[in-house]
């Protein structure tokens, strides 16, 4: 359908006379049927099989651009992108080179023949531009001597040009025509439909994404690698910096227009700035980005990654908590004073459950031993000096002593006992 429009459309202009030319020109304007078709056919040439389709369209195309008429100038000017992107990826179209060799030469010189050079200032609060007149500002909100500052260093302007006539495109000089033509369309940006900037936009992720095989990424298997699939991968794209430069410019006005198509060209031109290491496209891509993000109708967000999900009965450092157990051993005082009641009972008791277990293998009479009074309990003893020199026991010691004279004591109970 699309190349049975273009047909018809190439048929109209050969019939038309000079007079009817301005009139025809209007109408192209709003052609809206006639440039997708032309979208369609430049962005895909490959399934049409009329090898003259897209001669005829370079011509007319050309024909539009040598008329005078800005309209027929302008509707030629919104396809330089896809016939960039069209001979980037395939030199075997020659009516599109010569397309675009013609339409360079006729924009780097001026109507003498001269070599073109289009200047330009950043503005600035000292000068006047379309948002303001800094002839009504008032002295209290900037001082004089602060314009005259800002003035001083603005004076310096951007040029663009001049630029050398080319012959031919070759590989020495492609990549700068095909910056210089993007330049000029982005001059025409504002006067291009919005389906055509979706298109573009769409043909920008074509280009810098030609060659990488993002569909098998990460989900690479054992039939990724048979020759047949790898045969259906197309040469990568040669791209330089200041190109993509160019691109970024279209991208950021499509933004608002176009929402998602040009975001996902946004992310696949730093992918592309990645790969190449493009110091200077990676920082106008993520400013581009940046200000998108805080842009209330559009969403900058990364394209969602292919990630594998968390069960939650998977076990991972988190599913751990530290716990403090209780201490098993108190920690003494040092400097508590003894109680010497108290810890002699203690170790008293302790001291015999030790010894009376050793000796209960040895001894049966141990166990129908009777209570005897007056062994197990130590009687208090208020002043030592009372107490006779033989029977006097140290309290302060480590025990020893006192469990050794009860042991003698115990032995000679039993032996009374026995006779």
């Amino acid at each position: 359908m699309a190349d049975i429009l273009v047909l018809d459309w190439l048929d109209e202009f050969e019939s038309l006379t000079e007079s009817e030319i301005h009139m025809y020109s209007i109408e192209q304007e709003h052609n809206h049927e006639v440039m997708m078709a032309l979208y369609s056919v430049l962005s895909e040439p490959q399934k049409f099989k009329s090898d003259n389709l897209i001669d005829g369209i370079c011509q007319q195309l050309l024909n539009f651009y040598r008329s005078g008429e800005i309209n027929l100038r302008r509707f030629t000017i919104q396809f330089i992108p896809i016939l960039v992107f069209l001979h980037l990826s395939d030199k075997s179209y020659s009516a599109v080179q010569t397309l675009l060799v013609s339409l360079y030469n006729l924009e780097v010189i001026d109507s003498k023949g001269q070599p073109r050079t289009l200047s330009f200032r950043i503005p600035s609060i000292a000068q006047s531009s379309i948002f303001h007149d800094s002839s009504n500002l008032e002295p209290a909100f900037i001082a004089e001597n602060s314009l005259r500052r800002w003035e001083e260093c603005n004076t310096k302007l951007v040029s663009w040009g001049p630029l050398p006539q080319v012959e031919c495109l070759n590989a020495q000089n492609r990549q700068r025509v095909a910056t210089a033509l993007i330049f000029l369309y982005n001059q025409q940006l504002a006067n291009v439909m919005e389906q055509g900037v979706e298109q573009t936009c769409r043909g920008i992720s074509r280009l810098v994404m030609q060659g990488f095989n993002s569909t098998l990424g990460s989900n690479r298997s054992s039939v990724a690698s048979d020759s047949s699939i790898q045969q259906t991968v197309r040469p990568r794209v040669p791209v330089s910096s200041p190109l993509l430069i160019e691109l970024l410019h279209i991208i950021y006005h499509a933004a608002v227009r176009c929402g998602g198509v040009a975001v996902q060209a946004l992310h696949d031109i730093m992918y592309r700035a990645r790969y190449e290491t493009f110091a200077e496209v990676l920082l106008a891509a993520n400013s581009v980005k940046n200000l998108l993000q805080n842009s209330p109708t559009v969403s900058a967000a990364p394209r969602p990654s292919h990630s594998h999900s968390i069960s939650k009965s998977m076990i991972t450092n988190a599913s751990f908590r530290t716990k403090k157990l209780p201490d098993d051993i108190p920690i003494q005082d040092l400097n508590q004073p003894l109680q010497s009641e108290a810890t002699l009972d203690s170790i008293t008791e302790e001291q015999e459950d030790v010894e009376k277990a050793k000796t209960k293998g040895s001894s049966g009479a141990l166990k129908h031993l009777p209570k005897i009074p007056g062994i197990g309990k130590k009687h208090k003893v208020k002043n030592s000096s009372q107490l006779g020199e033989s029977q006097q026991i140290e309290l302060t010691g480590s025990g020893d002593t006192l469990n050794e004279s009860l042991v003698n004591d115990v032995n000679h109970s039993v032996h009374v006992s026995a006779v």
